[in-house]
């Protein structure tokens, strides 16, 4: 909850995961057997409600004894060891020695078919993978070029804005300032900018029109 922005994108992701919502459901009925006991360690008047700032960073460590405990702290260690390995696989060898597959195949499997079909299976599967993988591929593609697109295009803004300034002549009458508005005042702080007049101070073209049409007057008079 403290990442809101994770949390909207997981919602709009929500019609592409089936499953979200009894993973979560899940989660909850498991985490509140146990959140009851673990909150009341942070009760009014206890002793972690009552410690100091000093001493609760001393009393600080991480909230399990084991940073790759669970199914993601797996997965990390196993892609560090072999980064070769496909999502699917790591799955799959998880599920083998969770499950104790090995039994399993020793009991029941007793044909040269039955290892046939197993490996036509892990065969599909790595279609899979490579199509999964492809995808992965194209969407870093497409978003290097949505990226490169809009860097070009925010290139042409700040050129067309930079000739735009160029041409608009430099207003040295204070008593004209009062009669610039809108756009108009703002691009002629832009323009006292980009010839190098005496700094405005903070004012920017979001300031407001005051503060603006008195940095203008002030940079006129020490430009003058």
């Amino acid at each position: 909850w403290q990442r809101p922005d994770f949390i909207r994108v997981v919602h709009s992701m929500a019609p592409t995961l089936p499953h979200l919502s009894s993973l979560l459901r899940a989660f909850f009925n498991g985490a509140g057997k146990t959140w009851e006991r673990f909150t009341s360690e942070f009760a009014p008047g206890g002793l972690i409600d009552e410690a100091s700032l000093e001493e609760k960073e001393l009393a600080w460590m991480l909230p399990t004894n084991d940073i790759n405990e669970g199914a993601l702290g797996s997965f990390r260690v196993m892609m560090c060891r072999q980064p070769q390995l496909s999502l699917s696989v790591q799955n799959a060898q998880a599920m083998y020695f969770r499950n104790e597959t090995q039994a399993f195949m020793k009991q029941y499997f007793v044909k040269p078919e039955d290892l046939q079909f197993l490996c036509s299976m892990a065969w599909e599967s790595t279609g899979e993978d490579q199509k999964r993988e492809q995808e992965i591929i194209e969407h870093s593609h497409q978003r290097a070029a949505e990226k490169e697109a809009t860097r070009k295009k925010r290139q042409q803004k700040r050129q067309e804005k930079d000739l735009w300034l160029e041409a608009l002549e430099l207003v040295l009458d204070e008593t004209k300032v009062p009669g610039l508005k809108g756009e108009a005042l703002k691009d002629m702080l832009d323009k006292f900018k980009a010839v190098g007049a005496p700094d405005p101070g903070n004012v920017n073209r979001r300031s407001k029109v005051g503060a603006i049409r008195e940095a203008l007057i002030v940079a006129i008079e020490k430009y003058n």
